[in-house]
């Protein structure tokens, strides 16, 4: 990819990294892109405290079976699963056949505002991981 002026563009992953570190804020700890196989194609984390790769293949199996039991009742396609405990909440979000985004935010973070920031970005996340 390049720029207009015909310089190199930044990396898919710069630029998704870049995304990622955008939907990391106040609330939220660690945010990352999953290829359907349990894959990290790109992760942020605030404080290194979250490491998201250790339930990548977990997460991934969990949209899977969130997406076939909407299926299964005639709901539509997935938009996300969200788990909540004492301590944090994941927010999963299918932005592709291919991919989802996973969040994890402190308990009580704002799961709305986070789902909408990664609905504005979701085109953008897309065309990076095409």
């Amino acid at each position: 990819m390049a720029n207009t002026d015909g310089r190199p563009g930044p990396s898919m992953g710069t630029k998704l990294r870049g995304i990622l570190q955008e939907l990391v804020g106040d609330d939220t700890r660690a945010a990352a892109v999953v290829s359907m196989d349990g894959t990290v194609i790109e992760a942020v984390t605030k404080g290194g405290a979250i490491d998201l790769s250790k339930t990548s293949v977990d997460l991934a199996a969990l949209i899977k079976v969130g997406a076939y039991c909407t299926r299964k009742l005639e709901g539509g396609d997935l938009d996300y699963v969200t788990l909540t405990t004492e301590s944090l909440a994941v927010l999963v979000v299918a932005v592709s056949p291919m991919h989802y985004l996973a969040t994890v935010l402190d308990a009580g973070g704002n799961l709305a505002r986070a789902r909408l920031q990664i609905r504005r970005r979701k085109a953008e996340i897309v065309e990076q991981l095409g």
